[in-house]
């Protein structure tokens, strides 16, 4: 009995024992990451979780990105859709019947494998996740947006979410003009030190899906085996031996990296400014998945990087990898009462599971030292009011300054105006503070008034990264960058309400307040102390209700039918910005006010934010720039110049907005408009203005404000005109009845909604359409079954796109109407007729694809300037016109035309070349065409082989050849992946000889060099084809810092005049860019390439070379030819600094190169390979054209090169 009882006490000891140590743990986290397919129809290690981890309350199972291979959740029209969600199924049925948790984030997979449907892939998987309906699973961060999310898994303990994709995605995602809290880097960084201000005391657990410290394929994890036998990466048993070639892309890959990769660039950026911020909490673990390994990484934090969900590849261990393990497996952090933190990892091999590793990560119940700018006090006091300038940062510039960069509104930022103090616990009753928002300079706060409403608080002093777009302020000093701030009025959110309100346009109220040094304001204490700040509130509806954002809006409109837009109010709103001059009209600064009409919602618009209302600078620099690069900034002036580019901000909004007006409603909206905004109106609102600040410019205002009201109609309507020429028409996801008729001189598109598929009287949208002033009509359906009919009397210039959506869509197109019809093939959609129409059926869903944001303005450079001079050619100097179109679904552009004319005075020759694109011409193909006319050339020719004698007893100019030629190509070019392009066609040369302009040069004997003399003096034709394939993926087009340029090309020729024969040729060139940094401030450039001509015979002309020209700096141009050639260069390009100069503010570098290359003949021995070495410097203003200067050296020559264009070495 003894012996039973004392078993029995062990037993229940042990038992009290390990529910302790269960009891212990606070809170317990399982990592899973890249768990995004089944093995046989099962997901080992999902269900290693179910049966080995407790599911309690306390448990959170969190799924780390790539939850879906390859390409995230599909549409559900394909026929994938159904496998890819039960992979989503299998993942959350761990917490099943649990009060367990789920949060599951995205990854690169799950954003389309980071490509261009990445945006619509990764919010079809949230929603899917979300229409569950399981309220212990959740998606974060929603709606593609980047977070950071905060959730509270205790008292103690904070997870932290960021969508690490959005952050390096290269293609469409939310950002400024979305419904997303937090749209740029900045925001996302203040929102990050924020959260890390509230939780200064806690565990802060940093979870996104790639990793910011890796040992494994991501981050260049690469062994002697990939080297040998790299195919193995793709196919286990590929054990193909490529010495030597199987390095080139390991080695790539791991100093370059792709944008997947640690290494790349953009990714290394976003580790560098997220870990900056993150190193200000004291008890910080970073989460991750993306490389298909185990690793626990002690570094500047503990890292965590759990991502063999369903996957493994190879890791290695280092001294900073406590445990790395390639494996499928899971990890776990397991937090106790005591704070302290615990890794576990877990391997999992078909049913069987095990811990393989165990380890204390931290303990954080020793609290840190509190800030103390996040002491509360209440016991300061401060003054009512004070005198304090808005800025002083653009006081004082000097004279040349001042001509450079303006005068601008500077007197307005410096001028002393009295400020009523801020008291933040006593304005309006109090104040409670929400959250922080803004970006690096313009700060703003939330807060919550004691009636509960929200109102914002913000720096008025503004952010130059939200007034100039990235293009120029890229190219531009900081300080730069500021000062042209000074251009925007400080004040002009006090004058604009007034003008609003005679027009019933609704607008916020502002105040202008100094905010003190304020304990109250706590951790944003030292972001807002001594500022002057604008006060107001969030949701000025006229009834007091919760507005709508404008994102939320087009979700409402495409959810259903009866949610309609007040468009007369908007084009109010639209007048009123285009009297003031706001050009910073995008998505984001509208919200939306609701009437309920009995049929449904009706919505007017709230205009935000007049951060740029009377912009206008008198420098030179805007003057120069606004007039090319930035033409919205013309700016406030009384003829209210570039009226079309004043609203470019606002060009999509006006396309969805105000797509029902036509051109009366317009027109009397307009004189309604001028007929309310009187002088005196006008008047009184500027004298809003501060009574310090009105003397300065006010009269000027008032005067510029009567001007462009009196014109608002010319203007306006120059506006109209280029809104109406294509219109969408859109539908919503619930059925819709189309119907275009005849009206006179045009026609008229009405559409019904329909109810349980029947008609109704319900009339969502009705205009009439003029021929001549609309070209295209564009009607969408979205989802429902949708009835598009055109009339049988119908006819019109004007021409219909119809996209029918999803659904069961019925087409009956009976008029004379020019028309495409574009829908899925499908049994279910019925085409009545189809008269004049192209149909464009497809079995992708893509095919119905609709976006609101989608017009581009037609562009027109001229003049481009080119100008150079080097030693062979002397000076040159050029003009360029560039023109580019853009049309219905043409990526990347409808049609691009560069033409350019180059003279050389001192050679008396001149050329002239055209390049044509005209995209999609033939189908899913484009026409590419080049032709070129030069008279007479300017080239050099010193024999053919590679050991040809440069005699330099001879005159500069004796081995010069001038001959006149033109040549003519057309493609017929298919495009794949945006990066890759097959061309074919065909070819046209003739050659011309005028003795008279070689004499005493080399060409007079022919015969001497090896030449036929008969030849070389007869004119000749050709015609011929070529096939080429190119490989494009730089990140500019004019300055690129990376990617890889790749050209080949195999070409015949044969002649079709009485001289001449054939030549057949085959090229191949590439140029890789690398940078290893961004932003770039060194970058490699490595060329090589080299052709082969397959005749033994061909003309002088014909030859391959190479020279100053061609792939050999510091040699004279054509200096080397042959029938065969090789080349290799290395450049360096080192950016010094961002020129502050005033003039041409820009990139100022310094280049370094070494090109080496050689020709082969037929019956020739050489192995001499030519060197030449070779630097200079190069400056980049406005990103708009390279000015660079050059010498190349080599054991003939010492050659200089200054150009001025669109590369670093023109020559003629």
């Amino acid at each position: 009995m003894i012996r039973i009882f004392c078993l029995l006490l062990i037993v229940c000891l042990g038992v009290f024992q390990a529910g302790a140590q269960t009891d212990t743990i606070i809170s317990r986290i399982v990592l899973i990451g890249d768990a995004g397919q089944l093995t046989k129809g099962k997901h080992p290690v999902a269900d290693a979780v179910k049966r080995n981890i407790r599911m309690d309350e306390k448990t959170l199972v969190l799924y780390l990105g790539d939850n879906l291979y390859r390409i995230g959740l599909p549409d559900d029209a394909y026929v994938g859709y159904a496998d890819a969600k039960s992979v989503l199924d299998s993942q959350l049925s761990v917490v099943e019947n649990t009060p367990a948790r789920v949060i599951m984030i995205p990854g690169n997979h799950d954003w389309n494998n980071g490509g261009k449907d990445g945006y619509n892939s990764v919010v079809r998987q949230q929603y899917y996740v979300d229409l569950l309906g399981k309220k212990n699973v959740k998606y974060y961060p929603e709606n593609g947006c980047p977070g950071p999310i905060e959730v509270s898994l205790n008292d103690d303990i904070v997870l932290v979410v960021m969508d690490s994709q959005w952050w390096i995605h290269p293609f469409d995602k939310p950002e400024v003009e979305s419904d997303c809290p937090y749209k740029t880097e900045t925001e996302v960084l203040t929102q990050l030190n924020d959260i890390i201000s509230r939780n200064y005391k806690k565990l802060l657990i940093f979870a996104c899906h790639h990793p910011f410290r890796t040992y494994g394929l991501h981050g260049g994890a690469y062994g002697l085996k990939q080297h040998i036998f790299p195919f193995t990466d793709l196919f286990r048993n590929a054990y193909i031996p490529l010495p030597v070639i199987g390095s080139i892309y390991p080695i790539s890959r791991s100093v370059f990296g792709t944008p997947q990769d640690l290494r790349h660039p953009d990714y290394a950026n976003m580790v560098t400014q997220v870990e900056e911020v993150m190193k200000a909490h004291p008890n910080t673990i970073f989460v991750h998945g993306h490389d298909h390994s185990l690793q626990y990484i002690k570094d500047s934090f503990n890292y965590i990087v759990s991502g063999s969900g369903s996957k493994m590849q190879r890791v290695v261990k280092t001294r900073k990898t406590p445990y790395v393990k390639s494996g499928t497996g899971f990890a776990t952090l397991e937090v106790s009462k005591n704070k302290d933190v615990r890794v576990n990892f877990y391997v999992v091999e078909g049913d069987s599971t095990k811990m393989d590793f165990s380890e204390s990560v931290l303990n954080f119940s020793k609290l840190p030292v509190v800030r103390q700018d996040t002491v509360l006090s209440t016991s300061v006091k401060y003054k009512d009011t004070i005198n304090m300038p808005a800025s002083t940062r653009y006081d004082g510039p000097s004279g040349f300054q001042k001509l450079m960069l303006g005068n601008n509104y500077r007197n307005e930022w410096s001028t002393l105006v009295n400020f009523k103090v801020f008291k933040i616990n006593q304005e309006k009753g109090g104040f409670k503070i929400l959250s922080l928002g803004g970006g690096k300079q313009t700060r703003s706060l939330k807060l919550l008034d004691k009636d509960g409403r929200e109102w914002t608080l913000r720096t008025i002093d503004k952010d130059p990264e939200k007034a100039i777009p990235e293009n120029f302020r890229n190219s531009l000093a900081q300080d730069i960058v500021q000062d042209m701030i000074s251009a925007s009025h400080p004040y002009s959110a006090l004058a604009v309400p007034s003008i609003a309100h005679s027009i019933d346009v609704t607008v916020p109220e502002p105040e202008f307040f100094f905010v003190p040094d304020d304990p109250a304001f706590g951790f944003y204490r030292t972001l807002f102390a001594n500022k002057v700040c604008l006060l107001e509130l969030r949701d000025p509806t006229r009834d007091g209700s919760e507005s709508r954002s404008t994102a939320r809006l087009l979700e409402k409109m495409v959810d259903d039918n009866d949610h309609l837009v007040n468009q007369k109010e908007v084009l109010k709103a639209r007048l009123l910005d285009m009297v003031v001059a706001d050009f910073d009209r995008h998505f984001d600064q509208w919200k939306w006010g609701i009437t309920d009409t009995g049929k449904g919602k009706l919505y007017y618009p709230i205009a935000r934010d007049r951060d740029q209302a009377f912009f206008n600078s008198d420098g030179l620099l805007i003057k120069v720039v606004s007039r090319r690069q930035l033409p919205f900034l013309r700016g406030f002036k009384p003829n209210m110049p570039a009226i079309n580019w004043l609203n470019w901000s606002a060009r999509d909004f006006d396309r969805i907005f105000l797509n029902r007006l036509d051109r009366a409603s317009w027109e009397k909206t307009i004189m309604e408009v001028q007929s309310k905004l009187t002088d005196s109106v006008l008047s009184t609102s500027v004298h809003r203005l501060p009574d310090e600040i009105f003397p300065l410019n006010g009269e000027r205002i008032i005067e510029t404000l009567v001007s462009r009201r009196n014109i608002l109609l010319q203007k306006a309507m120059i506006y109209y005109r280029a809104l109406a020429d294509d219109i969408n028409v859109v539908g919503s996801n619930k059925s819709e009845y189309f119907r275009v008729r005849n009206i006179e001189k045009g026609l008229n598109v009405t559409v019904y909604a329909r109810n349980n598929n029947k008609d109704t009287s319900y009339k969502m949208y009705d205009r009439n359409f003029v021929n001549g002033e609309t070209d295209e009509i564009r009607l969408y359906g979205l989802n429902g079954n949708d009835i598009f009919e055109v009339d049988e009397n119908t006819s019109s210039r004007i021409k219909l796109r119809i996209v029918g959506g999803k659904g069961n869509d019925t087409f009956d197109i009976k008029g004379n109407v020019r028309n495409f019809l574009y829908d899925v093939i499908d049994s279910v959609n019925v085409i009545k007729s189809h008269n004049r129409s192209k149909l464009r059926l497809s079995r992708v869903p893509s095919v119905n694809q609709f976006r609101w944001v989608d017009k581009q303005y037609t562009q027109i450079r001229f003049p481009r300037i080119i100008a150079g001079f080097n030693t062979d050619d002397g000076l040159l100097i050029g003009s360029g016109f560039w023109r580019r179109t853009f049309g219905f679904r043409k990526e990347p552009f409808a049609s691009d035309n560069r033409i350019s004319a180059l003279y050389a005075p001192q050679g008396g020759a001149y050329q002239v070349r055209y390049h044509g694109e005209i995209v999609n011409l033939f189908g899913n193909a484009d026409l590419v065409l080049h032709s070129e006319l030069v008279n007479p050339t300017l080239n050099n020719f010193f024999g053919l082989g590679n050991n040809t004698l440069l005699d330099k007893t001879k005159p500069f100019e004796f081995y010069r050849t001038r001959f006149n030629h033109f040549a003519l190509q057309a493609f017929y070019r298919k495009r794949f992946f945006d990066k890759v392009s097959v061309y074919t066609g065909p070819m046209f040369y003739y050659y011309s000889y005028n003795p008279e302009d070689n004499r005493s040069k080399i060409l007079t004997g022919p015969s001497l060099i090896g030449l036929d003399s008969l030849s070389v003096i007869s004119n000749k034709a050709y015609l011929g084809a070529k096939i080429g394939i190119d490989i494009n993926n730089l990140n500019s087009e004019l300055f690129p810092t990376r990617g890889i340029h790749w050209t080949t090309e195999f070409s015949s020729l044969s002649a079709i005049s009485k001289k001449g024969g054939s030549v057949t040729k085959f090229t191949s060139d590439m140029v890789v860019y690398a940078s290893l940094n961004s932003p770039s401030w060194l970058v490699a450039v490595l060329r090589f390439g080299g052709g082969h001509i397959f005749n033994k015979n061909f003309e002088y002309f014909q030859a391959l070379n190479l020279g100053a020209n061609n792939f050999l700096r510091g040699f004279r141009k054509n200096r080397f030819s042959g029938s065969s050639l090789a080349y290799g260069s290395l450049e360096l390009r080192a950016k010094l600094f961002t020129s502050k100069w005033y003039i041409l503010p820009g990139d100022f570098g310094v280049v370094g190169f070494n090109d080496i290359g050689r020709v082969w003949m037929n019956n020739e021995t050489s192995k001499r390979w030519h060197n030449a070495l070779g630097g200079g410097v190069y400056y980049v203003p406005f990103n708009m054209v390279i000015v660079s200067a050059t010498m190349g050296f080599s054991k003939e020559e010492s050659l200089f090169n200054f150009s001025i264009g669109t590369k670093l070495n023109i020559t003629f």
